[in-house]
């Protein structure tokens, strides 16, 4: 007869099996999501998709624990590598050793290139921040419209498109990475928009063509289109982000601010009417919400702990309603 306490004691030793290091240990890709590493821990192995995620369900420890058990990892370097983990144990990493960093919170993937100098294979998942949209090493295109590693195209083609993410990463110096993060989303949104209407402007068109005489196989891709959007839309955020021509725009007397975006966007043209993406923000002034803090605070800040939430890969017309049912909570 069973008691309870030889059930414990079985149970007990099921734990401890769960805890044996695995035959082939591999390491996390930084940023790199718990679904993405469990993946390439159970292709390494030759286990069955999803059996190391059943077994972590089951285990009385934290997953922390059992995953340092299997590759042989610092519980500490498991959760500076994955945001997740920090969220299931946010005592696994001194505070101090995060503060001020960019929370991650968009499901992205990593460069194909950069994955596999890790010896991580050319597929990993992670979380990023909204202006990691390439690799600057390998000058590859990681933003918008990537679905998989095969998506990822070449951009040097393209100086145009590396230049605009330096003014990116410029904007989030001078205006804050909160303020910017949201400008980014309503240029997305208008862009995006302007887009569905009439195919964009000269710019975005000779950016477009130049990518594809480069690429020919990425020519129908949602990248190839998201890249080539891509100068124009940091363009717009410059001004949106700016207190200064947010306040013209918003003013009564916004001529000023239309005659900037005309010279510097939109080819001459000046958005009129009352359907028009630009001129709907500019009436409603609506603003993005975002869930989690874009850095991380100091110990015993409400901003501390990353919460990485994916946020969808958003087609023109979801872009678009976003920014209506913002404007109407206004």
């Amino acid at each position: 007869m069973t008691t309870p306490a030889t059930r414990t004691e079985v149970v007990d030793a099921a734990d401890q099996s769960r805890m044996r290091p695995l035959p082939l240990k591999i390491h996390p890709h930084p940023d790199e999501t718990t679904r993405s590493f469990l993946h390439r821990l159970e292709t390494a192995n030759a286990l069955h998709p999803g059996q190391l995620r059943k077994t972590l369900r089951r285990a009385r420890r934290p997953w922390i624990e059992t995953l340092a058990a299997w590759t042989g990892d610092n519980p500490q370097v498991l959760s500076l590598a994955m945001p997740q983990l920090r969220q299931r144990n946010e005592t696994a990493v001194p505070r101090s050793k995060l503060v001020g960093r960019p929370d991650r919170t968009i499901l992205g993937t990593a460069c194909r290139h950069c994955a596999l100098a890790r010896g991580a294979g050319r597929y990993v998942e992670i979380y990023t921040t909204h202006e990691r949209v390439i690799c600057p090493r390998h000058g590859l295109w990681i933003g918008d419209g990537i679905q998989g590693f095969t998506d990822q195209l070449p951009i040097l083609a393209c100086p145009d498109i590396i230049a605009a993410w330096h003014h990116h990463k410029n904007l989030i110096t001078r205006h804050s990475r909160s303020r910017v993060r949201k400008a980014f989303h309503i240029s997305s949104v208008i862009n995006w928009r302007w887009y569905d209407q009439f195919h964009h402007f000269t710019h975005a068109i000779e950016i477009y063509d130049a990518l594809a005489a480069d690429q020919p196989r990425h020519s129908q891709s949602q990248a190839m289109v998201a890249a080539s959007l891509y100068p124009s839309i940091v363009s717009l955020t410059a001004t949106i982000a700016s207190p200064f021509w947010a306040r013209i725009a918003h003013s009564r007397h916004p001529n000023a601010f239309l005659d900037r975006i005309s010279d510097e966007v939109t080819d001459g043209w000046q958005p009129r009417g009352a359907f028009d993406s630009l001129r709907h923000w500019m009436d409603t002034d609506w603003q993005p919400t975002f869930k989690g803090a874009d850095i991380v605070g100091s110990p015993g800040s409400t901003r501390y702990g990353l919460r990485p939430r994916p946020l969808p890969q958003l087609t023109a017309e979801r872009h678009m309603q976003q920014g209506l049912n913002c404007g109407k909570s206004h």
